[in-house]
């Protein structure tokens, strides 16, 4: 009697006239002929009786996974094989095989099922455990990778197992290796298929290893950059270049305070827009006293600058110099104006005079800014 995985028969052989009742063939009876049958799997080993006259086959094999199978691959020795089935169960998941090829009496198999486990039902602080999972033909070959520096490895089984000597398994960034035990236990049954508690020792501090080698990685490779880029390689020194570089850095500097000294200009007008709105003199008076005496402090830094541009042997000399010109009559005009205000408000100049009379000054203080501008950016 051979019993199938399922009713679904494609074939089997008609000789002796078989009884077929669902999945169940009965052949025989035969007389003086021994019954035989072997098919091999990894994982799964079904058995049947027949005769030599008749060739048992099995197209379909199951096996059982537990219940948080997850991910689950079924491969063979030329790759993966697409002809499988889940069905997943309340405690269980059942996964059913179609090989390449039938199966006859006395061929064999060799596949492998692969799967994930969430490690929270499996890993526990105290007492953690683990259970083997990967079996090959009759002799099952258990193998358990342990975090790096794990220590105290003990194992416990309901059964018998042989162990071979540790191994060290190495991954990204690992630096000890991830010690390895490989459990091997031969002529496997169902009834095999027990947890096997692993215990060990962990100090969760070095969880930290790993991040903290990336951090200084990258800390050496910028502080190497950072230290590379301000090495000087050249065999003698370029005094021209060094030159250049002085002369750059003086024109920043003189580009800094010409910049502040036109923001002097800006402030004073407010406070002189202020003063027309208030009438307070004594604000007027502070803030021009304000704008001469942070204008003499930026004219005097300017001026040093110029005299060391000078010393470089720079034509931007010349350039400083037009700029502290054209200044020059800026203020003019901005303490003109301010006069202006002055006397608009002592009732002294007639609004439309005054309206005036402040365009004009503003048009001539913009066509100086616009010069000013023009030889900033030539700087």
């Amino acid at each position: 009697r051979v019993k199938l995985a399922s009713r679904n028969v494609e074939s089997y052989t008609k000789l002796g006239s078989p009884a077929r009742s669902e999945d169940l063939l009965d052949y025989g009876p035969f007389k003086d002929v021994p019954a035989y049958s072997q098919v091999g799997s990894s994982g799964v080993q079904p058995t049947s009786v027949c005769s030599r006259e008749c060739l048992d086959t099995f197209c379909v094999l199951q096996t059982i996974l537990p219940a948080a199978a997850q991910d689950v691959y079924y491969r063979d020795e030329i790759g993966n094989v697409s002809t499988s089935h889940l069905l997943i169960l309340d405690d269980s998941v059942e996964m059913e095989i179609r090989p390449r090829f039938p199966l006859f009496g006395g061929w064999k198999t060799h596949y492998i099922v692969g799967y994930n486990l969430p490690s929270y039902e499996y890993l526990y602080n105290l007492g953690q455990s683990s259970k083997l999972v990967s079996w090959e033909d009759s002799r099952g070959r258990g193998c358990i990778l342990f975090p790096p520096r794990s220590r105290n490895i003990q194992i416990d089984s309901p059964y018998d197992i042989s162990r071979a000597p540790d191994e060290l398994h190495y991954t990204y960034l690992d630096t000890f290796g991830r010690p390895v035990i490989v459990a091997y236990k031969t002529n496997l049954v169902e009834q095999h298929i027990q947890d096997i508690v692993v215990h060990y020792t962990f100090n969760k501090v070095l969880m930290l290893q790993e991040p903290l080698l990336v951090v200084a990685a990258f800390y050496i490779l910028f502080f190497t950059v950072i230290v590379y880029v301000r090495l000087d390689f050249s065999i003698t020194k370029d005094p021209a270049a060094e030159a250049r570089m002085k002369v750059a850095c003086i024109t920043e500097q003189v580009l800094t305070l010409v910049n502040k000294r036109i923001g002097l200009y800006r402030h004073f007008d407010e406070a002189v827009n202020r003063y027309k709105q208030s009438r307070d003199v004594s604000a007027l008076n502070s803030g021009k006293k304000g704008l001469e005496t942070e204008h003499k402090a930026l004219t005097s830094e300017i001026a040093l600058l110029q005299s060391r541009l000078k010393t470089e042997g720079s034509d931007l000399c010349d350039r400083v110099s037009d700029i502290q010109k054209l200044d020059a009559q800026v203020k003019e005009l901005v303490l003109k104006s301010a006069v202006e205000a002055e006397r608009l408000v002592a009732g002294k100049l007639k609004k439309d005079t005054y309206i005036e009379n402040e365009k004009l000054l503003s048009g001539k203080r913009q066509e100086l800014v616009t010069k000013l501008d023009h030889i900033l950016d030539a700087l």
